[in-house]
């Protein structure tokens, strides 16, 4: 195994690819000059965001995810896992080059067939790891695990409350305003919500105010909201989030944490919002007592974003913000769990959806990838899969 000096050694490499660039075409002048912190003049790293966005506290890691079939009945017609790998964000920074992955037919090492795809500096990777071919009572484990650069998140709120609107968005976010399968932002639902929490003035509120007041809206929707969204075997291996879309989750009766991330994404992308949902590992430390993430151990989670013109991707967790009084909060000041969130190096982002639907089949719940069949033989008596988190934290990361 490569050494861990020599993996964010590759990370520290992708710097060529330098910091976000201002968008261009603005209505106005976006965030106001300011002069970097000495820390962000420090930071050598892609996806380095521009004022009125900050980063700072990089935290190391070793992320990935492991599959497991775990059934005698699989019928390995020979397909392939497939992944989007999140890897420059204004909160998290992987190389790919760093990547190893690992096969298992009834538990012999064979080997993959990987494939990573795209450019590294548009923000994710496809990856695709072909099985092969195998007798129908091949039991499958695949194992993928990747270096990344976690960061905290700083927002100067008085700056970001000047941004405004841009004429037009980059073409890098803009298929963060589509629609999706489970993102169904145009839907009539939507646009009717955005009218009467604005009262029509949407375009004549800064960016960032407009995107915060849909968002406490959005979450106050909610009234009965679960502890978690991931659907777990009855001995607590994880098998995926359980999630009904966006849509759907504004008229349940119960909604889990990832409803709540896809209905805020909705909303924010009907209001011509670039937004996306983020999944990612935790690390179960570094969190202020107020946070309703598990203590002490490792678990999946999600949460979402939004951009701001000329400055990058601003975090915000739906399901940390509930019940931390929203509804009385002063808009032009601070909210915890939105913008800055000074525990965000403890979560490292591996995705922008709950699986890439468009390229694969999920089996079971979506948990980041989708099984992709390379023949026309039918997937048979398979079970459940395991998708397991991989995680192992570097601890502090220095240029």
């Amino acid at each position: 195994m490569t050494g861990m000096h020599g993996l964010f050694g590759l990370i520290l490499s992708l710097a060529a690819f330098g910091p976000t660039a201002p968008v261009p075409s603005m209505a106005v002048a976006t965030p106001e000059p300011a002069t970097a912190s000495p820390q962000q003049a420090r930071d050598p790293w892609p996806g380095r965001p521009n004022p009125p966005l900050y980063r700072s506290n990089p935290r190391g890691y070793t992320v990935g995810l492991a599959v497991d079939f775990g059934t005698e009945r699989f019928l390995m017609a020979g397909g392939a896992i497939v992944m989007d790998v999140a890897t420059v964000d204004t909160t998290v920074v992987a190389d790919l080059r760093g990547l190893e992955a690992s096969v298992r037919i009834n538990g012999t090492p064979v080997t993959p067939g990987l494939k990573i795809e795209g450019d590294a500096a548009s923000g994710q990777q496809r990856v695709t790891l072909t099985l092969p071919k195998g007798k129908s009572t091949a039991a499958i484990s695949t194992r993928t695990t990747w270096p990344a650069i976690a960061f905290d998140i700083a927002v100067d709120e008085a700056a970001a409350s000047r941004v405004t609107w841009p004429r037009e968005w980059p073409e890098s976010v803009r298929p963060y305003l589509a629609a999706s399968e489970i993102i169904q932002s145009n839907d009539e639902i939507f646009k009717a919500f955005i009218e009467k929490t604005t009262n029509g003035r949407l375009r004549r509120t800064p960016i960032y105010v407009a995107a915060k007041e849909l968002v406490r809206s959005t979450i106050l929707q909610f009234g009965n909201v679960e502890g978690g969204s991931l659907y777990q075997e009855g001995d607590g291996r994880i098998v995926g989030f359980q999630l009904q879309g966006a849509v759907a989750a504004t008229s349940a009766l119960q909604a889990t944490p990832a409803d709540m991330v896809c209905t805020c994404v909705a909303v924010l992308r009907a209001a011509g919002i670039p937004a996306r949902p983020v999944i990612g590992i935790h690390s179960g430390d570094g969190d202020s007592k107020d946070s309703k993430r598990p203590k002490g151990r490792r678990t999946f989670c999600c949460w979402a974003e939004f951009h701001l013109p000329g400055a990058g991707w601003v975090p915000f967790d739906p399901f940390e913000m509930r019940g931390q009084g929203l509804r009385q909060a002063d808009i032009t000041r601070p909210w915890r769990w939105f913008g800055t969130i000074d525990s965000m190096n403890r979560r490292v982002g591996i995705a922008y959806d709950f699986a890439p639907f468009n390229h694969g089949r999920v089996l079971g719940y979506p948990a980041g990838w989708v099984y992709r069949l390379e023949s026309s033989d039918p997937i048979i008596g398979f079970g459940l899969p395991i998708t397991s988190i991989q995680m192992i934290g570097r601890g502090t990361v220095r240029p």
